[in-house]
């Protein structure tokens, strides 16, 4: 029993009931790290990985576990720092150490050792798993993570150990000295005092770690002066203090360097370094406000609200690179709406698209050819790959049949960066711009990362203002995630997405490229906005023979009309297709000039697969197709499966029958979907008379549970099944199927 009793009350156990007791939403915090450390946090989005797999400088390495192994000991110094301010006077025989934050730092270690050794045991077991690795490799790599901890540690131990003072150097007395100064505080002071020595009972400590590894007895230091003891812990939190905003400055001031690759850190260090800066904040609040902290934090979220909406400060909205924001903006009314999609817009825009169709049917060489409508489903970086390893193979396994008979792309998100990238690579091969657009260097340049700069100019730029700028294309914007992500993807594939929309303009209009067509997801009133280089304002509107206003609806808006006046024409390419995979927080939402301003996202909010875009596109040119063509092959390319496993609901626990309801909608939002997208298919088919063909072609993982993520960053394990997934049974049979509807 003695044993066990001054085990419990040992400083490390002491501590570690402190943090459980008054400090649960600074363990929020650990325990977001224990759980993406093990996997369990994030799943679908693939956090895991990030976690176990740090890629840096497009590989990973010894020097991106440095990375990330500095930013968690980076976040155990805010740890430490921060609850050694809040709660160091509860501990006053710390003042009588010679190193009295080191001692903290080493007794309050149980938590972050308990990770450290959590993450190693399932970052070796992922790297292990890998097969592709020696023993030798990884514990380099694990090398490189201790390496970066330790001396993110070991440098604040230097900087404390110089400038923190305990309470015998910082009045430069010696023991007997001390004993005899007399108790000098004001009534005041006396006051405050008597509350830390009553805050101290509330804590008992008998024993501390020392710097040796040993227990000690704890003694009494009732005998000093306590206006000598609160100035050396005071001394001590303004060193610390300091440490923590030189830490916070030199977070923010890797906003100024996104444009270098060499400082774009593996995106779980931007996170991890994001929740050191909310641990850091959250201790201020504690410190200055104390049992006020909850309300003092929702009054100040409150209080900010006003005085940024009264007075405009440090908002800003991200923009579409290309178009004009200095111009009068362009009216988004009902009024507006209906006189876009007019019945003479409408006229001339279906006019302009049958003149692409019947150049189409005159490059195919046949009196009345198979037309293909391409789909691409969301998905991320995953999507984005899945679709440009499935072109390359349908192409090549139909000797380019495939692109002669496509007539339109669509789709959401990641799968639209594929598809945009693949015809972009077809347009250049076609003039000779490049020798084999079949090359595995293009699988390699789409699946590459995303993700990192993205999150690591979130964190360490747009959390508090964008204050860098940028030109393109006239137009004057500023630099945030947003640019971020456009960067890192021209990069990544040789500048294809820097052109604007207009460049493609002519070969669609030749037909020699097909047309494409984006759809993201207006906020505002979730129409869909339609992004191609040619106006289709005949998608915003059912156009039959009984056109009335009231059972005509405007869903769509058409983006060339629309934004005529700014620039439409000039938007970039790489923002189109951002605001067409605009995931909420990973990306900014778009803001639009017009009156009022509209906000985009992600297409896949109102359709992740594009079916119903391309049915309204068929149902559109019914009577031309019909004449024209032999029929339709809609040919989709999804990351998700169709028919999925049915989850039951026998044994939910209390909490999960509270969320279940709200999250099985969200869950099974594609398959929603893909219910009344039957019903579009099945009245388009009729409408052409049964002469429509759907072809799926579904990425299949080998394993379940090494499913792809829904992320913009790729492990090689990943994408190796991504590639690997062509071999498929179901997509072999897919291919022999086109193949014979296509000869």
């Amino acid at each position: 029993m003695g044993f066990l009793k001054n085990f419990y009350f040992s400083f490390p156990i002491q501590l570690l009931m402190m943090h459980i007791k008054k400090h649960q939403a600074l363990l929020l915090a650990w325990i977001i790290l224990f759980l993406g450390a093990a996997g369990q946090f994030g799943q679908l989005y693939g956090i895991r990985y990030l976690f176990w797999d740090p890629e840096y400088l497009g590989s990973v390495n010894y020097i991106g576990f440095a990375i990330v192994g500095a930013a968690f000991g980076g976040f155990i110094m805010t740890w430490n720092i921060t609850t050694y301010i809040l709660e160091s006077s509860h501990f006053q025989f710390l003042a009588s150490f010679e190193r009295p934050f080191a001692i903290y730092c080493l007794n309050n270690s149980i938590i972050p050792l308990s990770f450290v050794l959590t993450y190693l045991y399932f970052a070796v077991d992922f790297q292990n798993a890998t097969d592709k690795l020696l023993a030798k490799d990884i514990l380099m790599l694990i090398g490189g993570f201790l390496a970066g901890l330790l001396l993110i540690i070991f440098t604040s131990a230097i900087y404390f150990q110089t400038t923190n003072k305990n309470i015998f150097n910082l009045f430069n007395l010696r023991i007997k000295e001390l004993k005899k100064i007399r108790r000098r505080v004001t009534l005041r002071e006396d006051n405050r005092w008597d509350d830390m020595r009553a805050r101290e009972d509330e804590f008992r400590v008998d024993f501390y770690l020392t710097m040796s590894l040993g227990m000690r007895h704890i003694r009494s230091v009732k005998h000093y002066d306590e206006k000598m003891l609160r100035d050396v812990f005071r001394q001590n939190h303004t060193n610390a203090f300091i440490i923590e905003m030189v830490t916070i400055l030199i977070v923010f001031g890797l906003g100024f360097l996104i444009d270098y690759e060499f400082f774009r850190i593996p995106a779980v260090a931007s996170g991890v370094l994001f929740l050191a800066i909310l641990i850091s904040l959250a201790g201020v609040i504690d410190f200055w406000f104390k049992s006020w902290k909850s309300l003092a934090f929702i009054l100040g979220i409150f209080l900010l609200n006003i005085i940024v909406l009264k007075f405009d400060l440090v908002t800003y909205s991200n923009k579409a690179y290309g178009l004009n924001y200095n111009t009068e903006p362009a009216e988004y009314s009902y009024a507006s709406l209906d006189a876009l999609a007019s019945p003479e817009n409408v006229y001339n825009d279906r006019k302009n698209t049958i003149d692409i169709l019947n150049n189409w049917k005159v490059k195919t060489g046949l009196p009345k050819p198979k037309m293909v409508v391409l789909n691409f489903s969301g998905g991320g970086l995953g999507a984005a790959t899945f679709a440009m390893v499935m072109m390359q193979h349908l192409d090549s396994a139909l000797t380019g049949k495939l692109m002669l008979n496509t007539s339109m792309m669509t789709g959401a998100s990641g799968g639209m960066i594929g598809a945009a990238y693949w015809r972009d690579l077809y347009h250049q091969q076609m003039n000779s711009k490049i020798v084999n657009m079949y090359d595995s260097i293009y699988v390699h340049n789409v699946s590459r990362d995303l993700l990192n700069i993205t999150m690591a100019t979130l964190v360490s730029n747009d959390i508090v203002y964008p204050l860098q700028k940028f030109e393109t294309a006239g137009q004057t914007y500023r630099k945030d995630r947003g640019y971020a992500f456009e960067k890192q993807l021209n990069e990544n594939t040789d500048n294809t997405f820097s052109k604007p929309i207009s460049y493609y303009a002519i070969d669609e209009k030749r037909a020699q490229i097909p047309m494409l067509i984006l759809a993201p997801t207006i906020i505002n009133d979730h129409r869909r906005l339609y992004i191609c280089a040619q106006p289709v304002s005949y998608l915003s509107r059912p156009t039959g023979k009984d056109y009335r206003p009231r059972l005509t609806d405007v869903d769509g808006v058409d983006f060339q009309r629309l934004l005529a006046n700014q620039g439409a024409d000039s938007l970039l390419l790489s923002s189109a297709v951002r605001m067409n995979a605009t995931y909420p927080y990973i990306l900014p939402y778009v803001t639009l000039p017009t009156k009022p301003v509209i906000k985009v996202m992600d297409a896949g909010m109102r359709d992740n697969f594009g079916l119903s875009t391309s049915a309204k596109f068929l149902y559109a040119f019914k009577d031309w197709i019909n004449a024209n063509t032999s029929g339709v092959v809609l040919v989709q390319v999804r990351q998700y499966k169709r028919e999925r496993e049915i989850e039951g609901y026998e044994q939910e626990t209390f909490i999960s029958s509270i969320f279940s309801p709200l999250s099985g909608i969200y869950s099974n939002l594609t398959s929603v979907q893909d219910y009344e997208q039957t019903y579009l298919l099945n009245a388009v088919s009729e409408a052409l008379g049964g002469k429509v063909e759907l072809v799926t072609l579904e990425y299949n993982p080998q394993k379940k549970e090494e499913e792809a993520s829904l992320s913009f960053h790729l492990t090689d394990k990943e994408k190796y099944d991504i590639i690997n997934t062509v071999h498929d049974p179901k997509i072999q049979a897919g291919i022999k199927r086109l193949q014979e509807l296509l000869k």
